[in-house]
């Protein structure tokens, strides 16, 4: 499920610019000018799977290196197996 947060821009013709800076950090924002009282809807450009299994290796790359266990993080299946190195 994709989260989405809103933001408030009280400062006019700042929306797009910032749009182009979050999109920069691999975010997704849509400008919406409703009234007078512009508002960035936000959320992850990548879908929420990838992202979790991305952080999960990281998590688990850090751990093992923590620990000086001989050990590797592979990708597969959507999500990764940790095994030794000459597997």
């Amino acid at each position: 499920m994709a989260v989405t947060i809103e933001i408030e821009v009280t400062r006019s013709g700042l929306g797009s610019d910032l749009t182009e800076a979050l999109a920069g950090y691999g975010l997704r924002a849509e400008l919406v000018d409703e009234g007078g009282a512009p508002r960035l809807f936000v959320s992850f450009v990548e879908d929420e799977r990838e992202r979790l299994v991305v952080g999960a290796t990281h998590a688990i790359e850090a751990y093992l290196s923590d620990h000086m266990l001989p050990l590797v993080v592979q990708r597969a299946d959507g999500g990764c197996i940790v095994r030794p190195p000459s597997d």
